[in-house]
């Protein structure tokens, strides 16, 4: 099954494309590098994915229906899909707060919510964090709290915006293997940007690069 279908998508700043896509499709229950020199689209390309941009000229579709862009659809879209920035921004709460909020949204039991937050946590190794405040975090250990409060939501996709550029050598491999249960066990389709070689070859069944604004090659690994 598609998860997404891209058909002459552009998204056009300052008079130019930013993203020119002619057609792009991306199977369900996959992992996705995308990856390309800065500048060349990737986290507006993301960003469109999420629901969080809608294209200029063109049209995606989703799970194979077309994305209309009115606010009835895309409120309950934007809870299948979740994108962690490269730089994510934590509230001004504890980090248990932080990780709880997208289930108080969804009106998730207090119980329920407990028991999910301190998982999530456990998976990112910031358990101990529990009551720290985003303040007194490093960039790292606000990459792993954004991604535990991501994973919370058991989002039907996953989107990462370089979700190893502020992880140090240490907690990258917990990262690594986050990505891949989130992937296998829980059965999230994953797309995450990356300059990190390594992460590539390590995580993607596929993997896609950009240049300018349009994917220039395309290469499937045989699962």
């Amino acid at each position: 099954m598609m998860l997404y279908e891209l058909d002459g998508v552009k998204r056009i700043h300052g008079g130019r494309a930013i993203v020119d896509i002619e057609r792009l499709a991306i199977e369900t229950g996959r992992i996705y590098a995308l990856t390309g020199p800065n500048g060349a689209g990737k986290t507006t390309l993301l960003q469109m994915l999420a629901f969080l941009e809608a294209p200029d000229v063109g049209n995606i579709s989703f799970a194979g229906s077309p994305v209309l862009y009115s606010e009835k659809q895309l409120q309950p879209l934007r809870r299948r899909v979740v994108l962690v920035d490269q730089q994510p921004i934590l509230f001004s709460m504890s980090v248990y707060a932080n990780v709880e909020f997208p289930l108080k949204l969804r009106k998730v039991a207090a119980g329920a919510r407990k028991l999910a937050v301190e998982e999530a946590l456990r998976r990112v190794d910031m358990l101990a964090f529990a009551n720290a405040k985003g303040a007194h975090l490093s960039g790292g250990e606000i990459q792993r709290v954004a991604l535990a409060r991501a994973l919370v939501c058991r989002p039907q996709v996953l989107l990462l915006d370089e979700p190893t550029s502020n992880i140090d050598k240490h907690h990258q491999p917990i990262i690594e293997g986050l990505i891949k249960n989130a992937n296998a066990e829980d059965r999230i389709s994953i797309i995450f940007s990356t300059h990190n070689a390594q992460l590539v070859e390590h995580l993607a069944d596929s993997y896609l690069t950009m240049e300018a604004g349009k994917i220039c090659s395309f290469d499937v690994k045989s699962k």
